[in-house]
């Protein structure tokens, strides 16, 4: 939805300037156009910067998950993905592990 909504503020940009080339008695077109480009541009920049960082925050993010979960099933200690644990099952967590989020200690 963003990009349909710059490139209408480009368009308008692009708009405005053609209408001072065609008329160049009344300047406020041209300060319109030029107005409406600085913030499609700055707009522009300033998601990009916050999309870098993003991304930053979500590659730690995924870093500190743990790759492997020790668990108890059927009385035997196992060692399975994280995204593999279902509700009920006993996790166990030694010091020093990474561990999965919603866990409920016993």
């Amino acid at each position: 939805m963003t990009s349909h909504f710059s490139l209408m503020l480009w368009a308008g940009a692009l708009l405005c300037f053609i209408a001072f080339g065609l008329d160049q008695a009344d300047p406020s077109t041209l300060y319109l156009g030029i107005v409406l480009a600085i913030v499609v541009f700055l707009t522009g920049l300033v998601t990009y910067f916050q999309n870098a960082q993003s991304e930053s925050i979500m590659e730690a993010i995924a870093k500190n998950r743990p790759k492997k979960a020790m668990v108890m099933r059927n009385g035997v200690k196992v060692e399975i993905n994280p995204d593999d644990i279902v509700p009920g099952e006993i996790v166990i967590v030694n010091k020093g592990d990474k561990i999965p989020a919603d866990l409920r200690m016993i």
